[in-house]
């Protein structure tokens, strides 16, 4: 088995470049056959990823070393290539956020992260998200959540900041999301959203919270769906509506503690293939990726795609 890393060097405030300096060791010690290639810039991993498909068919494993973003390129290099080598993937967890790892049970050690890899016989499937575009004809994948609306704001307005760039360099990124995430509040106004499944057909005139997920957690270890799984098949679609400041501030604080499907401003929806769409522009993010301001038409569903790694015993 060859094992090939795709690092982000800059993912987590620098927390991926250090860890992959201590499993590089740690892979020479033990003198494993792998290769290694680094990013560069915003969508590189996906485009080393898809070449891998195109090389030769060697038995190997393709493992993303940064965040979830990171591992979202890698999966979209992967799948839109068609996979026709059957490639499966893995993860070193060293982003900000890791609610892929959260999810799927996978150690934030980089070491036994690897480990968790090594020890794995075979690939297996697990569901990842699938989703399609139709004014702008797009099309992509995800390994846990697409937003609309509040938190894909909060990503557009950090990526966009300069303040962003200075706290990496000093490994506080997170903190320019939460100071960011306090002007969105402020700023963010509703919006019309349409939402239907196989059971519903549903309109919302003030939508402030959408966010399609196969996983239980999104922006950092936020439950917002203790029934998700990327086991089951399913998406969630999360809806959440924005009344008035008391229930906005009360809705956000349900969501911190992991118990916004207590609140009855909240709706979810379940199913193999939810769409939804706005009436406005509205900001639109993919695994904590930036996707712009744009009109939304959107299907999202569950697609099978093979995983090499023993999830945590504990999940």
């Amino acid at each position: 088995m060859r094992y090939s890393f795709i690092v982000n060097p800059i993912a987590g405030s620098g927390n991926a470049k250090q860890a992959w300096g201590k499993l590089k060791n740690y892979l020479d010690q033990q003198n494993l056959d792998y290769d290694v290639k680094m990013t560069h810039y915003a969508g590189h991993a996906e485009y080393l990823a898809k070449k891998m498909t195109q090389e030769d068919k060697q038995e190997r494993v393709v493992i993303a070393v940064g965040g979830d973003g990171t591992l979202n390129e890698v999966l979209n290099g992967l799948a839109k290539a068609g996979n026709p080598t059957h490639l499966p993937l893995a993860d070193i967890p060293c982003g900000s956020g890791n609610d892929f790892a959260r999810s799927y049970g996978i150690s934030k050690d980089p070491i036994e992260a690897f480990q968790q890899i090594a020890s794995a016989k075979q690939a297996s499937n697990i569901y990842v998200g699938y989703y399609k575009e139709a004014i702008k004809n797009t099309e992509g994948f995800f390994v846990n959540n697409l937003g609309v609306g509040f938190d894909a704001a909060i990503v557009s307005r950090t990526n966009h900041s300069g303040a962003k760039k200075r706290l990496n360099r000093a490994h506080l990124g997170t903190f320019s999301y939460l100071a960011n995430g306090l002007h969105v509040l402020y700023d963010q106004q509703p919006f019309s959203l349409s939402v239907e499944d196989s059971r519903h057909h549903d309109v919302f005139n003030r939508a402030f919270i959408c966010v399609a997920n196969n996983g239980a957690y999104i922006g950092g270890g936020f439950q917002v769906d203790p029934a998700a799984s990327i086991h089951n098949g399913e998406m969630t679609l999360v809806v959440a509506e924005r009344k008035n400041w008391l229930q906005t501030l009360c809705m956000i604080w349900q969501l911190v503690r992991g118990k916004l499907p207590q609140s009855r401003f909240a709706h979810y929806y379940h199913g193999k293939r939810i769409h939804f769409s706005t009436d406005s522009l509205e900001f639109m993010q993919v695994d904590g990726n930036d996707c712009g301001n744009r009109f939304l038409d959107l299907t999202v569903k569950c697609q099978q795609f093979p995983f090499l790694q023993v999830p945590l015993s504990n999940n």
